[in-house]
């Protein structure tokens, strides 16, 4: 039984969804996907490193990413788990669209060079960087043949490599610090060079157009495949890459509502609107319109909340897109936050597949099949 703070909770984020959902083409039956972004990319690498930053005097006691890492083997096994336990209408389990990062930096490389170039290494020489992370690769390939981890394209890196690489070479002694530790923390808030398609300089698309095709190459190496979808990172891409990343075979681009068009001036963002099955460039636009991130906001019925935004996507037609990024069932910094995510996955599907029991979950690169 819910109370009135639960109510009230619910029918605002039914209204909001609602409001994303007004808008854009149909689909018949009742689809769930879960889109979560940031797999294979560094983020923070222990509790040693918070330690650190906190002696240093960085602002890490409430930053949203302080507990999001490489997720680790246990972390990894815990999930698939949850999303076997809970099976569609057509039998097949839940499924996560597991935006995938292809490289981090090469900081041995990096340092070696004085800084003076960037080098990258695969996500899967970064696994074996970290203790518990020997076997993820073997782990992840188990989870794609499960059919409960399906990889996308989120980027080579998570990183703006001109922003990042030009604050080294300014000796900056918290970007320094934080390049010990072997992160891109800058020291200031949650900031990490993270917006990698986001510009100084127009002429920085030509760049990014070279690092997505690269990035593209060594994702099929791995998997065999094509991704048919992509996600960049923070939301935030010049629109000039749609055509490119068409011609590179890119059939979806996932995001929110708004796109955050680079204006030239970091954090000054021109917002474009989009809405689900929008075509533009030859590519086509797959909306975000559900929620879930406990990790970022713990006091907040994450549950109840997904749930009623589900509801608002089956009204209109859409399929329910999910966000959950990977920080909400990472443990390996800190096992609550990953056992709080994993719980309330565990809860959201058991209510989704109660509720809607012709309900089935899908890939984002599948949306082609159900469009009406």
């Amino acid at each position: 039984m819910k109370n009135s703070n639960q109510i009230i909770q619910s029918l605002k984020s039914f209204l909001a969804a609602s409001k994303i959902n007004a808008k854009g083409k149909s689909v018949e039956e009742k689809l769930v996907i879960i889109e979560s972004d940031d797999w294979g990319a560094i983020r923070t690498p222990s509790i040693e490193t918070i330690s650190c930053f906190e002696r240093k005097g960085f602002e890490v006691s409430k930053s949203i990413y302080k507990h999001d890492a490489l997720a680790s083997g246990d972390d990894l096994e815990k999930l698939f788990n949850v999303l076997k336990a809970h099976k569609g209408s057509d039998g097949k389990p839940a499924v996560i669209t597991a935006n995938s990062i292809m490289a981090n930096p090469d900081f041995e490389k990096i340092k070696a060079d004085d800084y003076l170039h960037y080098y990258w290494e695969p996500f899967t020489t970064t696994f074996k960087r970290y203790p518990k992370h020997q076997n993820n690769w073997e782990i992840w390939q188990q989870g794609i043949n499960d059919n409960v981890f399906h990889p996308q394209f989120h980027g080579r890196e998570h990183l703006n490599v001109n922003r990042w690489m030009k604050a080294l070479q300014s000796k900056d002694k918290a970007i320094l610090t934080s390049f010990e530790q072997q992160t891109t923390y800058s020291g200031k808030d949650d900031y990490s060079f993270m917006e990698a398609y986001d510009w100084d300089n127009i002429e920085d698309v030509k760049q990014h157009k070279l690092i997505i095709a690269e990035g593209l190459k060594i994702f099929e190496a791995h998997f065999g495949y094509r991704s048919k979808s992509f996600i960049a990172p923070c939301y935030n891409w010049d629109s000039q890459l749609e055509s490119f990343l068409a011609q590179e075979g890119i059939e979806w681009i996932q995001g929110l509502r708004s796109q955050l068009q680079p204006t030239g001036v970091f954090n000054q963002y021109e917002s474009i609107k989009h809405h689900f099955g929008q075509s533009n460039h030859g590519i086509l636009y797959n909306t975000r319109n559900c929620f879930f991130e406990p990790s970022m906001l713990p006091q907040k019925d994450w549950v109840n909340s997904c749930l009623a935004q589900i509801q608002s996507a089956f009204l209109f037609s859409k399929p329910a897109v999910i966000c959950s990024h990977r920080s909400n069932f990472v443990g390996y910094i800190n096992e609550k936050n990953g056992q709080r995510g994993l719980n309330d996955l565990n809860e959201l599907l058991k209510r989704i597949t109660k509720k809607w029991p012709d309900v089935r979950f899908i890939t984002t690169d599948e949306l082609t099949n159900y469009l009406t």
